[in-house]
């Protein structure tokens, strides 16, 4: 990745920032699926510079990366925020710099699902009566994820969902293409 945007959110008494990530996210996500290449990915991936697992925190900051400026222009983040412009500030297009701190994905971390979805569902699939999926879920522990997360809404269904995020160093940078969340498992972005 060449060159980054990065997007500040400047929360108030009024507006917390968790509501503020959820807006932001909200919109950032559309304009990636406006803009999304014919494999339904993102040439596009995310950072958050004061990502802190142990806070559960994303912090205020958001980058938006890129391997070319023409990119980060095309997508034209300033369109899809406007009506946030008070609670935002969009920096401008620069070159990441030179000495970076390293590499990381952002990740998605899907959650497996409470005992009694997981039996409806299970239920559903084999025919069985939901006594005998609970049953066989009996001992089943759920595991708390611990991380930093943007409460979303689909928009296509309406559903509410949790997007947990994983910060995970790597070694190397690596490319490839993104989610249209602007995530990804293998490709990463850099960190300064």
């Amino acid at each position: 990745m060449s060159y980054y945007q990065e997007i500040s959110l400047l929360p108030n008494a009024d507006i917390g920032v968790y509501f503020l990530w959820q807006k932001l996210y909200q919109q950032i996500h559309i304009a990636l699926v406006e803009n999304k290449n014919a494999d339904n990915a993102s040439t596009i991936g995310v950072g958050f510079s004061e990502y802190n697992a142990d806070k559960h925190s994303l912090g205020t900051k958001l980058q938006l990366f890129a391997e070319d400026e023409k990119s980060l222009e095309q997508l034209h983040c300033e369109r899809w925020l406007n009506r946030l412009s008070d609670y935002v500030y969009i920096g401008q297009i620069k070159p990441v710099p030179e000495k970076l701190a390293g590499h990381a994905c952002f990740k998605h971390i899907k959650l497996k699902g409470n005992k009694e979805k997981l039996a409806r569902r299970r239920a559903k699939r084999k025919g069985e009566t939901l006594q005998q999926a609970l049953a066989h879920f009996e001992d089943f522990e759920e595991q708390p994820i611990k991380l930093p997360y943007i409460n979303m809404s689909s928009q296509t269904s309406g559903q509410r969902f949790r997007l947990f995020i994983e910060k995970q160093a790597m070694e190397q940078p690596q490319t490839g293409l993104y989610s249209c969340y602007g995530l990804s498992n293998t490709t990463t972005v850099p960190l300064f």
